[in-house]
């Protein structure tokens, strides 16, 4: 890969990564404000007040969030009590979003933060093809023969693997907890 079409990748995938993670982040959060809308009440007293609070609080924000209507409609209402339902299936896949966002944005970010240091390498070098004269290679040529090495999304373990895994199982101890 040349230097110039690593330029280009790196802000696609930065791009990319931070259109995934908002989409993933606000998608997210409206389906948990959905499940504590719908799902949260238990049938006793304790439950019953506190689901009226949540329900009461959700309602606010719904209301002041009107703008984000397709969300409201469209996005699924997990469902702690049937975990093989297919609403669940696509709240997953939501909250997962969340994360190859963010490991997109980061390998875009990783491979820019190299291709600054090549470009000061370039810079170096054109002055040193400045110095030798008339077989002065061209800022262009000197691009096209430095090879950048691709990065890749899935070598990033802890945002792809551990991050998810270590977040719900906290989120699932607090939901049993409440």
């Amino acid at each position: 890969m040349t230097y110039r079409q690593a330029l280009k990748q790196s802000i696609v995938k930065r791009i990319t990564g931070f259109i995934i993670f908002i989409f993933g982040i606000v998608s997210t959060s409206i389906s948990l404000l959905r499940m504590l809308y719908f799902n949260f009440n238990d049938s006793t007293t304790f439950g019953n007040a506190l689901s009226n609070i949540f329900q009461k609080l959700v309602y606010i924000i719904y209301e002041n969030t009107q703008f984000l209507s397709i969300f409201w409609k469209n996005c699924p209402t997990p469902n702690l009590s049937q975990l093989n339902n297919q609403e669940n299936i696509y709240f997953l896949f939501l909250y997962l979003s969340i994360f190859i966002g963010v490991a997109l944005y980061t390998s875009g970010k990783k491979l820019a933060i190299r291709l600054k240091i090549i470009n000061k390498s370039i810079e170096n070098q054109l002055i040193h093809e400045s110095i030798k004269g008339d077989r002065a290679r061209t800022r262009q040529e000197i691009e096209e023969t430095i090879p950048v090495e691709r990065s890749s999304l899935f070598t990033q373990v802890h945002q792809l693997y551990l991050a998810p895994l270590v977040v719900a199982i906290i989120s699932g101890i607090l939901l049993k907890i409440l």
